[in-house]
């Protein structure tokens, strides 16, 4: 039999989050996000729930189908990482969230979301959370039976299950590893973004981010200081994903918006000009310094930096000598600076926050070394800690009913 168990959610979103940064998480670290850094959110961090393998995420094997036994058994990891202790194939089973038919032939969407919604169906039945009731749409190819109208309203509120085009279900279509992941990693994304809101916290929170987790501190300064109020942020705060140029450009908009001062916009879109889609370390040092020319001009200081590959003639390196004498150092041990290497959100909001600090558009933290080289230490004294915790983290997700 499941066991719902509400109070191990803090537990697993730790254990969550200890894959991350344990998998390389981290600013300026250059191993990240598994090599995932630019594929879509569910699949990153699907694969950081075990929903797919690293290895897996290749178009070959995403495209194939799955089979029914697969699919319970993913839908099984969602409900043990929020809480449903003990969930297996033969307890979806016993549960009738599954039947042990034709286990090993393809899915079809509409079996794999009917399954979805009898498991929302359990979870808010054993208070797992609370699902509130929203009005349900029918697809042209799908009427919603009325015992699945309430979870159905409430995954489609929450775009776990998004219809084809001309709204269409595709019911009778075969479902693929790829939408698997996407819908079972969105169901999980809502549930537990339900769940985080219904605790007691301090206003913002993530998914996958402890409140207590050094990045929540910039978070917040950030947000303070209008970062957010253009930029969307998700239930996940997905640090390792890389930036896309877009949401930068949001962000600082942001900023200059809070702060009552004229942005630039011509020099913002010149920093942009390749269009690449990602925003890179290089495109970062130029942000950085157009926010430091605009906030403090006066009070900006040069300083020699010395990268292997960078010349006194590109032209990030002024910005990079302006940063080096604020304290805010973003090149490598090994003397490279990597200027092409996109940036992660992990380190966006580091840097930025380092750099509201010293031009006084946010308060400063006590005892905050300007001269460290963008918080690599905090980083490593966080993944100690974690280390040690991380036998206590697997053994609470793998404990059995005694």
């Amino acid at each position: 039999m499941i066991k719902a168990d509400k109070h191990t959610f803090a537990g697993i979103i730790l254990a969550i989050f200890c894959v991350a940064v344990l998998g390389g998480t981290g600013i300026l670290n250059p191993i990240l996000a598994n090599g995932l850094g630019s594929a879509p959110r569910e699949l990153r961090l699907g694969a950081e729930l075990g929903l797919i393998g690293v290895n897996q995420c290749n178009n070959k094997f995403l495209n194939r189908t799955i089979t029914k036994r697969e699919f319970a058994n993913k839908t099984a990891i969602v409900m043990n990482m929020l809480g449903v202790q003990n969930t297996s194939f033969n307890s979806l089973v016993e549960n009738g969230i599954i039947d042990s038919y034709n286990q090993n032939v393809s899915i079809s969407r509409k079996d794999a979301v009917e399954i979805m919604a009898r498991a929302t169906l359990f979870m808010s039945a054993n208070r797992i959370f609370n699902m509130p009731t929203i009005p349900v749409s029918n697809y042209k190819d799908y009427r919603v039976p009325e015992k699945y109208s309430r979870p159905f309203g409430y995954m489609q509120s929450k775009f776990v299950v998004r219809g084809l085009q001309n709204n269409y279900l595709g019911s009778n279509r075969k479902l693929t590893n790829r939408e698997a992941v996407y819908f079972l990693y969105r169901l999980y994304e809502a549930v537990s973004s339900d769940m985080m809101t219904s605790m007691p916290n301090e206003g913002l929170c993530f998914i996958d981010v402890p409140l207590d987790h050094p990045i929540m501190d910039s978070i917040k300064n950030l947000t303070a200081a209008g970062a957010f109020d253009r930029a969307i942020l998700r239930p996940s705060f997905d640090g390792d994903s890389y930036i896309v140029q877009d949401d930068l450009t949001e962000i600082v908009g942001g900023i200059f918006d809070r702060s009552g001062k004229e942005c630039d916009m011509l020099r913002l879109q010149t920093i942009f000009s390749d269009k690449e889609g990602y925003a890179t370390r290089r495109q970062m040092a130029l942000i950085l310094e157009f926010i430091l020319d605009s906030f403090v001009p006066n009070k900006e200081k040069t300083a020699k930096v010395d990268y292997k590959d960078i010349d006194e003639d590109d032209a990030e390196y002024l910005a990079l000598s302006k940063l080096n004498g604020c304290g805010i150092n973003l090149g490598y041990d090994n003397r490279k600076f990597a200027g092409n290497e996109k940036v992660t959100w992990f380190d966006t909001v580091k840097l930025l926050d380092k750099t509201l600090k010293f031009a006084g558009i946010t308060s400063k933290t006590n005892n905050v070394n300007m001269n460290a080289p963008a918080d690599k230490e905090d980083f490593e004294r966080l993944k100690n800690i974690l280390i040690s915790k991380k036998a206590k983290i697997r053994s609470i997700l793998s404990r059995k009913n005694s």
